[in-house]
């Protein structure tokens, strides 16, 4: 067998690990948005255990580093993150209220601030398309901090993760099914 020949086997090979990937992330997307709160859950353990992880470095780090002038600094840091981790974990619908509450004023502080900017820069030829984005942003912050009364705001993260799940596989699917030869690893 040839070298180019195989290097086309395996490019083809590789096309079909792609559109497997997308399949699997299209799959799991689907049933995040069909079980959004148990996927907001689990965006919610992954955070709290992250910041609980965090925090174990942080305080070996601290104790590694004893004489560092930041040493007072990072024990607090340390403690934060482990305080955070651990809150997180014993109450992770309380996470999930804390996560989605930040979320909602992230993007209503980000949509005054896109609009304000549309603003600045209105002579310039798209600064409606700013103002339409920082104006979706508002909306979608209001929606969020509105729905945390009733509850339905808490399943907003699970479907995010859903829907960028479903685009990140459909585009890897697209990659796979490209007409043209992948490129071939790049082994500089």
């Amino acid at each position: 067998m040839t070298t180019t020949t195989h290097d086309t086997q395996e490019r083809e090979i590789g096309r079909g690990w792609f559109i497997a990937l997308g399949v699997v992330l299209i799959l799991t997307g689907v049933g995040a948005l069909t079980f959004p709160l148990v996927a907001t859950l689990s965006m919610e353990i992954l955070v709290g255990s992250a910041m609980l992880a965090g925090g174990i470095v942080t305080l070996v780090h601290a104790f590694r580093t004893k004489e560092w002038s930041g040493f007072f600094w990072e024990l607090i840091l340390a403690a934060i993150y482990l305080v955070g981790g651990v809150v997180f974990l014993a109450n992770p619908f309380g996470g999930v209220v804390a996560l989605t509450l930040m979320l909602g004023v992230f993007f209503t502080a980000e949509g005054v601030a896109r609009m304000i900017l549309a603003f600045r820069v209105r002579p310039e030829r798209a600064w409606g398309w700013v103002f339409a984005s920082g104006a979706m942003s508002l909306l979608l912050g209001i929606l969020v901090i509105a729905g945390m009364a009733n509850g339905s705001s808490l399943v907003f993260i699970g479907l995010l993760v859903g829907i960028n799940m479903i685009f990140a596989g459909a585009s890897f699917i697209a990659f796979g099914n490209a007409s043209g030869p992948l490129a071939a690893p790049n082994n500089a």
